[in-house]
């Protein structure tokens, strides 16, 4: 969440699923490790939907089966709508929307606002300075831009006023606040993502208290106050450090994913590249914000014990008072221009060896992403035809990952999937080798397949078979946490432009024949369509190695390990421990189980070391 690619997923659900590096709570994080196993594919969604008169979108969906409410905004706003010089600001305004408003988390507004103005009046002078610094760079004068050596000296002057300025602003602020007042009304779940299509905030609550969230909430988009802005970019620096930077991988897949998209935004991950994420100033915020952020850009999803009709009333009378931005949203108009020629990328890390294969395919409620979605699912799973080729008959991957899946579903190291983002699509094939394989063997033996599927037609039985997994898969889906499935798929939908498509489309996949699934299989992957990443291991191999820990598995860990706040962590360990009787695999109880530990044993320190205080 980069890039794994998880096959049995219908988007745009799986798009979130994806951006792991980018949700910035591990309690996503633990969402997704249960959610990943339980596509969304066939079940109708009954929703009803209103549009006040600001222009936002309201999709409500009722199940009485608990007291509780699932409540989301989705923004139509991610990281494709960003051009160069502001990459990652959608991401940061994930962060940005929990810091307060006019009348929550701050002691005193006026003087937060003084410190404020002050802020961004020295950071003016700064830039200046930067400039400067970036000057010296390109004419080799320097070395690295954030060594402290490199610094003007008008700039370390300015830099120390900025410092204890921002020392007098965290004493006029209350830190959490909003999650503090969800959490003593019995909220739980408060979180937010951010994708290449789109942002969400949601949170669980007694239906009872539905009242205080549309207060919160709609305080929260119409009155925001980027507190900390300057220190939260640094926080998504850092997390950007440890989620691509510090990882066996990251920087791989990152440079991986700039050479496949060659003119299209999604050119970039959504963290932003580091440039841009430590010099967004507070005006471009506030443009984009007043932009992406209006209520004509905005879902609204409820699902839960609710009635539309009394519901609805609500929220006219608190989101109603939000005026309809100024500016209409801009399209997306660059596309992805045609490859005239096959790319590869060759690169080593400390890790399995492995390979991967993406091909330009087509964009969301294309009527080719159907047959896509089936031939992925197809290659996927311990009877598909990648782990039956490269794992029981060629014996050069890895299996299951250890532990079982956290990503992904089927929690093994061959997938195929589908990517049919909001503008444009993409198929993958990734494997994961043993120690002594060649990533050369593995690309060979994925094309073996691939060739297969382009020359055979598929058995009626083993397209039913994918079928019917989809409706399985479905029905699980749908019940996750009383209805954040519901939540996720409905609102996703929305927020790409049409939520109907979460009906639509799992009915399309089940109207596609073998003959549609040969068609795409001919269509998509000519060699000169194929980007081709392939990663050798510098490990050194020895006789009878287990094989590593899933990259994500280990990702996870790391998340956990660097948690601070014990009661956050408390509130996963306690979303984890929800969820776990219903997973059947026993794969992927066996990792949950494990990650679940990890984090008990943390919290344990975490609160040792308080009351050691």
């Amino acid at each position: 969440m980069i890039l794994q690619r998880y096959s049995s997923v219908t988007q745009p659900y799986k798009e979130w699923l994806m951006q792991r590096r980018t949700v910035w709570a591990v309690t996503v994080c633990a969402l997704v490790i249960f959610a990943a196993a339980y596509p969304a594919t066939a079940q109708n969604i009954d929703a009803k939907e209103y549009t006040l008169k600001n222009g936002m979108q309201v999709l409500m969906v009722e199940r009485h089966e608990a007291p509780t409410v699932m409540a989301a905004i989705f923004a139509r706003v991610g990281s494709a709508n960003e051009i160069t010089g502001i990459t990652g600001i959608s991401h940061l305004f994930e962060h940005m929307m929990f810091k307060g408003t006019e009348i929550i988390g701050t002691k005193d507004i006026k003087r937060d606002r003084i410190v404020m103005a002050k802020l961004d009046s020295l950071k003016a002078l700064m830039r200046k300075e930067e400039a400067i610094m970036r000057e010296q760079l390109r004419r080799g004068q320097i070395e690295d831009l954030m060594a402290p050596e490199a610094k003007t000296p008008r700039y370390k002057e300015l830099d120390a006023v900025f410092d204890s300025l921002i020392l007098e602003q965290r004493e006029l602020i209350i830190k959490d606040q909003l999650d503090e007042l969800y959490s003593k009304n019995g909220g739980f779940f408060l979180n937010a993502f951010t994708s290449d299509d789109m942002t969400g905030y949601f949170v669980r609550l007694p239906k009872n208290k539905i009242e205080l969230y549309m207060w919160l909430e709609s305080d929260r988009f119409m009155n925001p106050v980027f507190r900390e802005f300057y220190s939260e970019r640094n926080v998504v620096r850092e997390e950007r450090r440890l989620g691509v930077e510090s990882t066996p991988t990251g920087l791989i897949e990152e440079d991986f994913r700039a050479m496949f998209w060659k003119s299209c935004s999604y050119h970039w991950d959504v963290i932003g590249w580091a440039s841009d994420v430590e010099n967004i100033t507070r005006e471009q915020a506030d443009s984009y914000y007043d932009t992406y952020y209006a209520p004509n850009n905005l879902t609204m999803a409820l699902v839960g014990d609710l009635d539309p009709d009394e519901m609805i009333k609500l929220v006219e009378k608190y989101f109603e008072r939000i005026p309809r931005g100024t500016t209409e949203p801009p399209d997306v108009i660059t596309l992805e221009a045609p490859q005239h020629g096959e790319k590869r990328m060759l690169a080593e890390a400390e890790t399995n060896p492995q390979a991967e294969i993406w091909c330009h395919t087509v964009a969301w409620k294309h009527p080719d992403s159907y047959a896509l979605e089936v031939l992925a699912g197809l290659m996927n799973g311990k009877t598909g035809r990648l782990y039956k080729k490269l794992v029981d008959e060629k014996n050069i991957a890895l299996g299951t990952s250890s532990g079982g899946g956290m990503f992904g579903g089927s929690g093994l190291r061959v997938n195929a999937g589908q990517n049919s983002n909001k503008y444009a699509g993409y198929f993958s094939l990734s494997a994961e080798g043993k120690c002594e394989t060649r990533p050369a063997q593995l690309e060979a033996a994925m094309y073996e397949v691939l060739d297969d599927l382009q020359k055979n037609p598929v058995s009626e039985k083993e397209l039913q078979k994918v079928k019917n997994q989809y409706m399985v898969d479905n029905i699980r889906f749908m019940d996750i946490m009383s209805g954040i499935g519901i939540l996720f798929y409905l609102g996703s939908n929305a927020a790409y432009g049409d939520w109907t498509e979460a009906n639509n489309g799992p009915a399309m996949v089940q109207k596609i024949t073998a003959e549609d699934v040969m068609r795409v299989a001919n269509k998509y992957f000519a060699p000169k369509e194929r980007n081709v990443l392939l990663i050798e291991t510098k490990k050194v191999c020895a006789p009878g190695e287990e094989p590593a820990m899933d990259p994500q598995m280990a990702q996870a860990v790391q998340m956990i390990k660097g948690m601070n706040d014990a009661a956050k962590l408390e509130q996963m360990i306690g979303m984890f421990s929800m969820q776990l009787d219903q997973v059947e695999d026993p794969d992927q109880k066996a990792q949950m189980e494990q990650l679940l530990q990890i984090a008990k044993d943390h919290l344990a320190t975490l609160k040792a070391a308080e009351e050691g205080k």
